[in-house]
């Protein structure tokens, strides 16, 4: 069991055993407002075997947690009702001592093989209680964000189907798998296992992927997700163009063109998450305003 909290009796700080999720979702839900994350996600995060979990209750009422998996910290987490009375800092301290105990030289805030939040909301200054700590942003001068739409004055001329400049801009499917790979692959390699799972592919799926083709060759990817962010929200991610047809429009055409889809299966806004700054011309384009920004958080011990 973890120490018991020193700042009042009347709390208490403990290994959740029973990895209780509805009570953790609910608290994040309260707490971390204006981010945008299913339930469904999050719960699935939370199920990982592996994580690490620290609770602190009151009255055997959750009123603060912390979410650890290997080196990252997914979720840090007290109830507004009692912050300032050190429990965050108990929470932290417990965290790092834990990832300290397994090796690891570096803690990171948000984004490890998964994540809850990208890294550490900045819209109530919530970064400053980590940096007082030692932590920095690992970005350097890039900044990270989500941004959002609403898509009811949300138009675009031009349809999946067509062929624009040469171009055209259709569904994927089985047969373009192999397309598909070697465009990412070519173009930021780190998505690529986001586009290997072959229920992309499937007709009639919440989540499908929009490709550019030039001739027989892929040369753009993008995927479209429906109501993965919440009920009447869809979401649009992983860009990818090849690098030798970048800076021609295609990666803004994708855009446009699966926020329409979106609109059109009657969707009433749009979510992109954990973009960066040298991207966020091409989604401002399709109509995407920055609604979020993030602390990358990382501490070396």
């Amino acid at each position: 069991m973890a120490a018991p909290l020193q700042k009042s009796a009347h709390f208490r700080a403990r290994i959740d055993e029973g990895n209780n999720m509805n009570e953790i979702f609910q608290l994040f839900q309260k707490n971390f407002f204006g981010v945008r994350r299913s339930e469904e996600k999050i719960k699935l995060i939370l199920a990982d075997e592996k994580n690490k979990i620290i609770r602190v209750e009151k009255n055997n009422a959750l009123v603060g947690v912390s979410v650890i998996n290997e080196n990252t910290i997914y979720l840090l987490c007290v109830d507004a009702a009692f912050q300032n009375r050190g429990i965050g800092s108990d929470l932290l301290k417990q965290s790092e001592d834990f990832v300290f105990s397994k090796g690891f030289e570096k803690i990171i805030l948000g984004a490890g093989k998964d994540y809850i939040v990208p890294g550490v909301p900045m819209n109530k200054n919530a970064h400053e209680f980590f940096k007082k700590r030692g932590y920095i942003h690992s970005w350097e001068s890039c900044g990270c964000f989500d941004m959002f739409q609403s898509l009811a004055d949300f138009f675009c001329e031009n349809s999946v189907g067509d062929t624009i400049g040469g171009v055209t801009f259709r569904w994927a499917n089985e047969n373009d798998i192999d397309g598909v790979i070697f465009c990412v692959k070519d173009a930021w390699e780190e998505f690529v296992e986001y586009y290997r799972g072959e229920h992309l592919y499937e007709k009639n799926k919440n989540v499908a992927v929009l490709i550019a083709e030039r001739g027989d060759e892929i040369i753009g990817t993008l995927q479209v997700c429906a109501e993965t962010e919440g009920a009447g929200i869809g979401s649009v991610g992983c860009t990818t163009t090849k690098r030798k047809h970048q800076g021609k429009g295609i990666a803004t055409t994708m855009i446009k063109l699966g926020t329409k889809h979106l609109k059109e299966i009657g969707l009433s806004s749009a979510f992109l998450g954990y973009t960066y700054t040298d991207i966020l011309g091409m989604y401002e384009k399709s109509g995407y305003k920055i609604c979020m920004e993030y602390f990358m958080g990382e501490k070396k011990f």
